[in-house]
């Protein structure tokens, strides 16, 4: 300890309790709709065969729709088809260290051009790795950010990749909740600092914060989506 130091050590300080810095609830709602060149880039553009690609939310679940080219698998080729539309439907099951895990509650598959029979349909049933792929091929352009966890059919949304982004509010957040509806995504999280470098570093097309008064609050969003 430096002199300086010493002379300014109140030893009372020791025996008083830490102080303590209130939190408060916020709002963090990501406009799913206005996301659409950053997909482009960050995930479409990554992958050639991933045509296309839309990121919605719809009563409590995130869908991933889009088409995805499939002339690399030879027996697809053969019969003619080209390219597949997917489905994926995530559910958020729980939130760990600013961690969400989502639950795949629904995975379709199917092809592009009407058909009697649908062999795109029948083929991965019989064959589930080719429908996997897709997934992974959205994955795999982030693997910091999105991955399969140890748990089947699960997949982590690692919240802190963007929050890291911003140095003054890296590890001042807590995620609490978070809700899907309507083209949007409402993150719930407690802090104790200013949360507005977020808006200001993604930008208000993308991100708005609002201050939430109280935790019943968020108990009546979960209601209302529940009723719908």
């Amino acid at each position: 300890m430096l002199l300086t130091d010493l002379f300014r050590f109140n030893p009372l300080n020791l025996f008083l309790p830490q102080r303590v810095v209130p939190k408060s609830n916020y709002k963090v709602t990501i406009l799913l709709r206005n996301l659409r060149s950053v997909i482009r880039t960050e995930i479409i553009d990554k992958d050639p065969d991933l045509e296309t690609l839309e990121i919605t939310s719809v009563k409590g679940e995130i869908h991933l729709t889009g088409v995805y080219l499939m002339d690399w698998l030879w027996i697809l080729k053969f019969i003619g088809v080209h390219a597949i539309h997917y489905r994926v439907r995530l559910k958020p099951v729980s939130v760990k260290d600013n961690k969400v895990h989502f639950k795949i509650v629904g995975y379709r598959v199917w092809d592009t051009k009407p058909r009697r029979f649908d062999f795109v349909r029948w083929f991965v049933k019989i064959d589930p790795f080719h429908k996997a792929k897709v997934l992974d091929s959205i994955l795999k352009t982030e693997p910091k950010l999105l991955s399969m966890t140890g748990l089947q059919w699960e997949v982590q949304l690692n919240l802190n990749y963007f929050l890291d982004l911003v140095p003054s509010i890296a590890g001042k957040i807590e995620i609490q909740y978070l809700l899907a509806d309507n083209g949007e995504v409402n993150i719930f999280v407690r802090s104790g600092t200013i949360l507005k470098p977020l808006v200001d570093f993604f930008g208000p097309e993308f991100v708005r914060i609002d201050f939430m008064e109280e935790d019943k609050d968020i108990q009546l969003m979960l209601w209302d989506i529940s009723k719908k």
